[in-house]
């Protein structure tokens, strides 16, 4: 399975998955004009890993912004991984945010409530 990688821009996240490492970062601003199309190549590739995953999986969440179409789509994506942890394998969140960013922090604690898959909120101190 190849990697991919999505490079960020003003309105859509930075986007690397390296199925060889079981390791998905995501970051930045989610809000592109079609949805659908802009994460279809993550979707794609989630669902051929799920046939063939690492042992443990890590999904990297370090976002500004989510609109609420991203998240329902980023929800979906996330839904094909939690067969992993129902099969015995380790699947794990990462939900990074700036310690005062409150919406941030309130969208990960609602990610832990919609998923199976344990999710660990870590606030970024500021520099």
């Amino acid at each position: 399975m190849s990697k991919l990688l999505i490079l960020a821009t003003d309105e859509s996240p930075q986007i690397h998955f390296d199925p060889s490492r079981g390791i998905m970062d995501i970051s930045g601003k989610s809000l592109p004009e079609d949805i659908d199309q802009f994460y279809k190549p993550l979707e794609e590739l989630v669902k051929h890993y799920v046939t063939k995953p690492q042992k443990v999986t890590t999904v990297n969440f370090d976002m500004q912004y989510l609109n609420s179409a991203s998240t329902k789509k980023v929800l979906e994506i996330v839904t094909h991984l939690e067969a992993l942890s129902k099969n015995g394998l380790e699947v794990k969140i990462n939900w990074y945010f700036d310690e005062y960013d409150e919406d941030m922090k309130e969208e990960g604690d609602e990610f832990a409530r919609l998923t199976d898959i344990p999710l660990t909120l870590i606030p970024k101190k500021e520099d």
